[in-house]
């Protein structure tokens, strides 16, 4: 469906959802990484070298959350000010066709 009349939307209040967003899904699936890793003995190969020196990852279980929520503010920031760009564009292209259609209308009306 296409826009009709898109409005501009806040950026602070999407990009804080966004964030709350990633942060509560960091909450709930860092148990799941937490167990994963105690159940294979070890973290990841991929995270081995930053995870090494602390705990079992438990330092990085708990910073994930945190990492999740800065991740997903700067993403829905951008989102958010991806779709303002467009819904300004949209509206400016929206009202130049109003105009030159009216402005035929009137045309063939003076004509007639």
């Amino acid at each position: 469906m296409a826009m009709t009349r898109p409005q501009p939307i806040s950026i602070l209040l999407v990009a804080s959802t966004a964030a709350a967003f990633h942060a509560g899904a960091a909450v709930l699936f860092t148990p799941v990484l937490s167990f994963l890793m105690l159940f294979w003995g070890a973290s990841p190969h991929f995270f081995r070298s930053s995870i090494a020196g602390i705990n079992d990852g438990m330092v990085f279980a708990v910073t994930l959350p945190l990492l999740a929520g800065a991740v997903g503010f700067v993403g829905g920031g951008l989102i958010a000010l991806g779709h303002n760009l467009l819904a300004e564009s949209h509206r400016r292209d929206a009202i130049a066709f109003k105009a030159a259609r009216q402005s035929r209308a009137a045309a063939m009306e003076e004509a007639a």
